[in-house]
């Protein structure tokens, strides 16, 4: 018996499960316990391993977050002191966090569909060099001052279909392929006295990339009893220039992972993940380059490399919640950029 046909066995009893819960919940739970669709080991910060059965639905909420620390240049890191020598501002930390909810639904054993809507929020510390004062977009700076560049709002949706190409009782290959829809602002400014006074901040802070994007990926897992393995490639891929005059670098990340589950309620995962992000195109006209390092498109761009480790918790039979901490172990960029510092993942998922 093939995982599909498994799958949708123990669907019917998830389904009679739900149904008992009216009458008696403790029985309905205790009845569901064996349901291993909701017990993907999946680690957090992975988004696509399987495709769903016919007639069912997954929501996820999912929170990530990553931080930097300090500045580097081509992959060493650079003093504040030397970035003064071509910029009048620099940064020593930023923060980025970012709230995703997802829906999943099988429309048949072999095809999946997926959306996705995204809130995101970004914090960028702003130092400018010591004792120095000038006119900055009409606004009079001193270096001794300290700002933070701050945006939020909706980010760019997307929707993918998940196609299996391979499903059974160990082996699942995916080709996925979706459409990323820019509703994300590009043009989130700041307000009066800061920095960029009703100006365009710079590209980092923006909310979208403003251009319709292209979402193709391959995914391979392996499924035993308890131990699960997956190596996936995905990519994001650029299609325009958007309408203020540039178009972001196109994406390509490697996943790979294994996960091994210990017990019933609990799984815990490794996961390596490698990022190439291209060069912005085109540019943004109403930035000076030299203000500050993000305003220059020559520091966009470059790789990455990052470790996680990470835990699941099963509960309820059709729940997840997941974990994971990562640490930076490779990346060069291109020109001046933020250092990678730490990042966090966490999902709760529920299948219906």
């Amino acid at each position: 018996m093939n995982i599909i046909k498994i799958c949708n066995a123990l669907l019917v009893i998830l389904v009679m499960c739900v149904t008992q819960q009216a009458s008696a919940q403790s029985d309905s739970i205790s009845s569901c316990v064996s349901c291993m669709c909701a017990k993907d080991a999946t680690p957090a910060g992975s988004m696509i391993s399987h495709v769903h059965p016919k007639g069912e639905w997954m929501f996820s909420y999912r929170f990530m977050y990553m931080n930097s620390k300090g500045m580097q240049q081509n992959g060493n890191s650079i003093s504040n002191t030397q970035i003064f020598n071509n910029y009048l501002y620099t940064s020593d930390r930023m923060q980025m966090g970012m709230h995703m909810l997802m829906a999943m639904y099988g429309v048949n054993k072999n095809l999946t569909l997926m959306g996705m809507l995204e809130y995101n929020q970004a914090t960028m510390n702003m130092k400018g060099l010591p004792g120095s004062s000038h006119m900055h977009n009409g606004v009079m700076m001193s270096g001794d001052m300290s700002h933070d560049m701050k945006t939020s709002g909706f980010g760019d949706m997307s929707l993918t279909a998940l196609y299996s190409l391979l499903n059974n009782n160990k082996h699942h290959l995916l080709l996925s392929a979706g459409m990323s829809i820019p509703t994300g602002s590009i043009h989130n400014r700041g307000e009066a006295g800061s920095m960029y006074p009703d100006k365009r901040y710079p590209y980092m802070m923006q909310q979208g990339s403003g251009t319709w994007d292209v979402l193709p990926g391959l995914t391979y897992t392996f499924k035993g009893d308890k131990f699960m393995a997956s190596t996936q490639a995905t990519s994001i891929l650029r299609t325009g220039y958007n309408s203020v005059g540039y178009k972001l670098g196109n994406k390509f990340v490697s996943n790979s992972w294994i996960a091994y589950q210990w017990f019933s309620f609990m799984s815990t995962s490794v996961r390596a993940e490698f990022i190439q992000l291209g060069k912005i195109k085109g540019s943004d006209p109403s930035y000076s380059a030299y203000t500050e390092p993000s305003a220059n498109k020559v520091n966009y761009g470059g790789s990455s490399g990052f470790i996680y480790a990470g835990v699941n918790f099963y509960f309820l039979s059709i729940n997840k919640i997941g974990l994971e901490f990562g640490l930076p172990v490779y990346q060069k960029t291109n020109g001046i950029q933020p250092t990678s510092y730490a990042n966090a993942n966490l999902v709760y998922t529920i299948i219906f």
